[in-house]
């Protein structure tokens, strides 16, 4: 006799998740004044999209709060008595009054441009970090500049070092390649101590050296294997997509292996509230799937990426010494598992480039919940686009 299959439960609303914090608190946290209403209301539904419009740190500070984490507290720095006159507005704003020298400005050569540290950026290239460190800006602002600055000053600074510049697709990664044979077209002997890879790339060829041969299963396979695993089991009132998303983004990307532990997951950034018959019903299914996975031999990106970080944490030898991470905010759960086992714990051993509010391909997750708190959180500014600097160098 089959058991019935319960009904999809129905939440009229969703409660606040950070109600209980005083504005005092959310301030602490890097919260600017104007969201603190927002993010005191925002429930698993808004947060995120509240999070996209917040500074880096309290960002972080919002993902661990919501997931049962208590982050330090920063003190709430005070306001200038005017604007006009913090040195961020004087460093910004720059009045062209000289047409030649624009015009000069145009003239230069472009791919010069393109690899052009800004001043007041290299000392984010070159300080010494005692852990991980993040810097963070938005489109323009020279974060992969910044990336690529700091992968060839520590091939510089350390003989003998190796460096991964990474980053979360191919084209990128070729785009990078490209810059940084530009950068260092007077020392290409540098370029034998810096490997510049996508991860997934630099993931696979790591696996075969540490673990073994790999058959990465295609989305294509997993959706085929899933609706194996359906049609296998008791009928049941899910979406077909939805069970894909929930492979996806929460038991693939976590890699849970049992019930337990997908019980307790938090879900945050998925629509859809799940009661406990729910959940015990759809991890019927992906349990299903894990295993015809595991049958097969075939190994998700994920699961490769997790597999990595357990080798890596066995391994004597280190095959880099330092990993710099461009594009940041599209790094995954087990990718960011993976890195951390092959630079955390170093001095300078791991530098992040990214923007929180322009990821893509991945629901956002605290850092911290794996072992990752940057040391330095540095936010690029609008005045350091090449822009700008054009001008002012010219100017100055």
């Amino acid at each position: 006799q089959q058991t019935p299959i319960p009904k999809p439960a129905i939440v009229k609303s969703k409660a606040p998740l950070l109600a209980h914090l005083s504005k005092d608190a959310l301030l602490s946290y890097g919260v600017p004044e104007e969201w603190l209403a927002d993010v005191q209301q925002a429930t698993e539904d808004t947060l995120f999209d509240i999070a996209a419009h917040l500074p880096a740190e309290a960002t972080e500070a919002l993902l661990e709060l919501a997931t049962g984490g208590t982050p330090k507290r920063q003190p709430v720095p005070e306001a200038p008595v005017s604007p006009f006159t913090h040195p961020d507005a004087q460093r910004r704003f720059r009045i062209m009054e000289d047409a030649d020298a624009l015009e000069q400005a145009f003239a230069y050569p472009w791919e010069k441009w393109t690899i052009f540290l800004h001043p007041a950026q290299r000392q984010l290239v070159e300080r010494d970090y005692g852990g991980p460190a993040r810097v963070s800006g938005s489109a323009g602002t020279g974060k992969s500049i910044v990336a690529l600055h700091r992968a060839v000053h520590i091939v510089r600074s350390q003989p003998e070092s190796r460096v991964l510049l990474t980053t979360f697709s191919d084209t990128l990664a070729n785009a990078l390649r490209t810059k940084l044979a530009r950068l260092i077209n007077t020392t290409p002997q540098l370029g034998d101590r810096i490997e510049v890879h996508a991860l997934n790339a630099i993931g696979e060829r790591l696996f075969s050296r540490l673990v073994g041969g790999i058959q990465l299963a295609s989305k294509a396979r997993v959706r085929e294997l899933l609706k194996e695993a359906i049609a296998a089991g008791a009928p049941q009132s899910f979406r077909v997509a939805f069970l894909a998303s929930e492979w996806d983004d929460v038991v693939d990307a976590w890699q849970i292996d049992s019930w337990e532990a997908y019980r307790d997951v938090k879900r945050l950034g998925r629509k859809t509230r799940l009661s406990e018959p729910q959940r015990i019903q759809i991890w019927a299914i992906l349990n299903v799937l894990r295993t015809k996975l595991t049958t097969a031999k075939l190994v998700t990106h994920a699961g490769m990426f997790q597999a990595l970080a357990v080798a890596l944490g066995k391994s004597k030898h280190a095959p880099f010494d330092a990993v710099v991470v461009d594009e940041c905010q599209d790094v995954s759960v087990t990718q960011l598992r993976f890195l951390a086992t092959l630079g955390g714990g170093k001095t300078n051993g791991l530098y992040f480039a990214g923007d929180l509010g322009q990821r893509i391909f991945q629901l956002p997750f605290s850092w911290k919940a794996l072992g990752i708190e940057p040391v330095s959180y540095t936010h690029l500014r609008a005045h350091e686009t090449k822009a700008n600097l054009v001008c002012r160098l010219l100017l100055e």
